[in-house]
């Protein structure tokens, strides 16, 4: 079989594998929307299957890109509406001020995971190149900017914490939410491609 046909393969197969990825991490958000209640089946069907599952199915991939990309926008997705892990400290309760440390933890820890997994990510890309991330400037800045997005509703501005404030709302929240996480995805995409340009530069010299 030669080469094009084996890339070709390959593709198709990361695409189907993040498609069901993907699948299974909206219904599961799409479950939690609708049962609304914060308690150990939310934990194993909302966050503890998908995990697993996407870990699992990814890591089959030759190319671990993947598995770091999901595993750094996971934890933004499950962060706030309709799951709330950053609350599981006070399930069932979902609190935002009062008692604000344990959502402070948890929010410290969740936005740690993402900024290690998309450092995992980068170095993945990058790996064989030669080059330090350090050297790789526009990779960073695509990173970060994919970090930003992904918890846009932390962004001190009024006309998003205003959307956050009415996340009692779905129809104010989720547009706002979806759009983020898109958003994120892109440039994710972005400082991937970056970094296996740089790569693939380094590699012809």
């Amino acid at each position: 079989m030669d080469g094009p046909t084996l890339i070709g393969r390959a593709a198709l197969y990361d695409f189907l594998a993040v498609l069901a990825v993907s699948l299974l991490v909206v219904a599961c958000t799409i479950y939690a929307e609708a049962r609304y209640l914060y308690d150990a089946r939310t934990l194993l069907v909302c966050i503890v299957l998908p995990l697993v599952f996407g870990s699992a199915i990814l890591s089959l991939r030759k190319d671990r890109t993947l598995l770091f990309a999901f595993l750094a926008l996971f934890w933004a997705v499950i962060d706030d509406r309709p799951i709330f892990f950053d609350s599981i400290l006070t399930w069932p309760e979902v609190t935002r001020f009062h008692p604000f440390l344990p959502r402070l933890f948890m929010n410290i820890v969740i936005h740690a995971l993402t900024i290690l997994f998309l450092y995992l990510m980068i170095r993945e890309s990058m790996k064989g190149s030669g080059v330090r991330l350090s050297k790789a400037p526009r990779v960073i800045i695509l990173a970060s900017v994919a970090f930003v997005l992904a918890y846009a509703q932390n962004i001190p501005l009024a006309v998003i914490q205003d959307v956050v404030q009415a996340g009692s709302n779905p129809a104010s929240w989720y547009p706002f939410d979806v759009e983020a996480k898109l958003s994120a995805i892109f440039f994710l995409c972005l400082a991937v491609w970056q970094a296996k340009k740089l790569k693939a530069s380094k590699s012809k010299t």
